[in-house]
């Protein structure tokens, strides 16, 4: 399998396959095939592919995601950065605009450094379980895989492996 790594081209790959991407979503949800066939065919995928690609060439999620923390990621944070959690909620977070949590005020995020995470054994949660192709019940999060597709050299892959393998009925580009 070749994996394209370069995120400028992803992010142009992606724009271009939106119309069919969004196709392969259509009929994935509208397939016969089982929602734990298809977990388990993105997660071998997913397993393969990031294998292949080191995360930190790119770090293009720390860079552009807002990841959601949780009271429990804030208290681990700013324990570990020596803060009360007020001097960290007022240093680095803003609330979540969708109202689940806090968000890092400002991106790239505040502890990125070199393509490294400077908290990697304290990260959030949601980074942590980024890019969230292991999780389970795949189809019902297809819109957050479409939206990482362009962000993401593991997403991308993954989902253009996961449409080679799953899709037979291509449409005409």
């Amino acid at each position: 399998m070749k994996l394209e790594t370069d995120i400028q081209r992803i992010q142009q790959l992606a724009q271009r396959r939106e119309e069919t991407n969004w196709a392969f979503r259509c009929f994935l949800k509208g397939s016969d095939h089982s929602i734990r066939s298809i977990d388990l065919k993105v997660y071998d995928i997913y397993r393969e592919v990031s294998r292949k690609i080191d995360c930190t060439k790119c770090a293009n999620c720390c860079k552009t995601v807002r990841p959601v923390l949780k009271p429990a990621d804030v208290k681990r944070l700013a324990k570990h950065l020596e803060l009360s959690v007020n001097e960290f909620r007022s240093g680095f977070l803003a609330d979540d605009p969708e109202g689940e949590g806090s968000v890092f005020r400002n991106q790239p995020c505040p502890f990125l450094q070199s393509n490294l995470c400077t908290v990697y054994d304290h990260r959030p949660a949601d980074c942590k379980s980024y890019p969230h192709l292991n999780k389970r019940d795949f189809v019902f999060r297809m819109n957050q895989a479409l939206s990482n597709c362009s962000v993401c050299p593991i997403v991308f892959n993954v989902y253009e492996q996961l449409k080679r393998e799953m899709w037979k009925e291509r449409p005409l580009h």
